[in-house]
């Protein structure tokens, strides 16, 4: 016999949306001091709730209070969503800021750190309250952004690369690159932090004429909305066209880049002409465009100082000397597509990008201060280990989710290194069974790994490797699609 549960309502804002309803909530924010003419602080948000039970599911646009493209497309999503066809809910946020008021450009910086402090100032408890709210119990978080600078950026993602999930959920959103979040104090990284699936979505166009990165925000929430089980896969919401379903093919492909990007500056001041767009590919030496000076003279040249994809490109006609007109995500070093890519758009065969490494690798964990450490890179291995002589309980995280911080003694790397403590948050635990059977449970943190010129963070965990000939093994989610391990090789890369 087939048991369906019911539909649950969701409470946000102290306010409970009962299933089958769509309505607009207030999230109240710390009081301040009474003013006369001031009014309460709050964001707003619409909250959709389907007729039948699954994920939750927030979408959070705007957190600097500048990206109106972003806030448009939250817009979109929000009108476009049928609570009789919705699985679960989803609850939209088009500005996060007090009132849902846009921030003047003059002042675009992010307004809280999370996941804040709910003892700690009024900032830090705002923070506290919409991470509550809008994170805490969620079962994932699209946040909806455009890049810094006013350039045009194709369709790109940031997340927690070490997870798998993360890398899935941006391939099926359509997105053509994938970044790692911004540092400490960020909505996305906060998100991963504590345990939700988090990933941040961004276009841009020239301002004036966003319709085609509205439209490319739009069609990635709805892909990523249907891939997490929110949408049915069989049918659309009203008014989103057929044409914006991702293909099967698409789905399943990873991004085109993993990485660091490389920034390319105006080498002088002047007029900005024939930039090459967003999402083109370029080799190395390509001109990226032309800076001609205001006075009649000759122009100079920008170009491209590796084979890469074109993330940013400028959106104005003007700029000064060391303005950054370009952020390009360069190929894997060595690796060359069969035909040489030009500023078409044409991507190259994916084997191209893939990054050779060997088997055994000299590898860094900056966060930790290890350098030039021995690893061994394990594709049979899902997850990966780092040697650690001894760890203790020292302190926990703040925020709604306290999590143990452990002073860990690791390797120092290096002949003549000696070993020394240093601090971990612990983002998890798992069971891991080794290759003679035996269980352990192991804590697990977040670490940065700079393995060649691969620059990624990475979820380790800590266990004794003191009988083992190599302190640290590299699991294939650590590795991604982006690595290729030749099992003859050792040493290929260099940091």
């Amino acid at each position: 016999m087939d048991v369906t549960l019911p539909a649950r309502g969701v409470r946000i804002g102290g306010v409970t949306v009962a299933p089958g309803q769509a309505r607009a909530v207030a999230i109240a924010l710390a009081a301040r001091p009474a003013r006369a003419g001031r009014v309460a602080r709050a964001v707003p948000a619409w909250v959709v709730v389907g007729t039948k039970p699954g994920p939750r599911i927030s979408v959070i646009a705007a957190t600097r209070g500048t990206e109106s493209g972003a806030a448009a497309a939250a817009r979109a999503v929000a009108s476009a969503l049928d609570p009789a066809t919705l699985v679960g809910s989803v609850v939209i946020v088009p500005v996060l800021r007090p009132g849902g008021r846009f921030a003047p450009r003059r002042k675009a910086t992010a307004a809280w750190r999370f996941p804040g402090d709910a003892g700690g100032t009024a900032r830090a408890r705002d923070a506290f309250t919409l991470f509550s709210e809008l994170v805490v119990g969620a079962g994932a978080l699209l946040a909806l952004g455009a890049p810094r600078g006013g350039r045009r950026a194709t369709l790109a993602a940031r997340g927690a690369l070490a997870d798998p999930r993360v890398r899935r959920l941006a391939a099926q959103s359509g997105a053509l690159v994938t970044r790692a979040p911004a540092g400490a104090g960020d909505l996305v990284r906060a998100a991963g932090t504590a345990g939700v699936l988090a990933l941040e979505l961004s276009a841009a166009e020239s301002p004036g004429d966003e319709a085609r990165a509205v439209e490319s925000l739009r069609a990635a929430v709805t892909a990523a909305l249907r891939a997490l089980g929110a949408l049915p896969r069989d049918g659309l919401p009203d008014g989103v066209p057929s044409k914006s379903r991702p293909s099967r093919a698409s789905a399943s492909e990873p991004p085109t880049t993993v990485g660091p990007t490389v920034r390319v500056r105006a080498p002088a001041g002047g007029l900005v002409t024939a930039p090459v767009p967003a999402g083109a590919f370029v080799r190395a030496g390509a001109v990226l465009a032309e800076i001609a000076p205001t006075l009649p003279g000759r122009a100079t040249r920008v170009t491209a100082p590796v084979d890469a994809l074109v993330v940013e490109a400028p959106s104005r006609a003007a700029a000064r000397k060391g303005t950054v007109l370009f952020v390009l995500a360069p190929l894997a070093p060595g690796a060359r597509p069969r035909r040489a890519p030009a500023a078409t758009g044409e991507p190259p065969p994916r084997e191209a990008t893939k990054l050779r490494a060997g088997w055994i690798e000299h590898v860094e964990l900056p966060d930790l201060a290890i350098t030039h450490l021995k690893a061994k890179l394990d594709t049979g291995a899902r997850t990966s280990a780092l040697h650690v002589a001894r760890m203790r309980t020292v302190d926990t995280t703040a925020g709604p989710l306290r999590r143990p911080i452990l002073e860990i003694t690791v390797p120092g790397g290096g002949r003549g290194r000696k070993p020394h403590r240093v601090r971990a948050a612990v983002r998890g635990y798992v069971v891991v069974r080794d290759t003679s059977g035996r269980t352990e449970r192991r804590p697990v943190i977040e670490t940065a790994l700079h393995l060649g010129p691969l620059r990624k963070r990475i979820a380790v965990t800590l266990t004794n490797r003191g009988d083992m000939l190599y302190p640290m093994l590299i699991g294939r989610t650590a590795l991604g699609a982006s690595v290729v391990v030749d099992p003859a090789g050792r040493f290929l890369l260099k940091n």
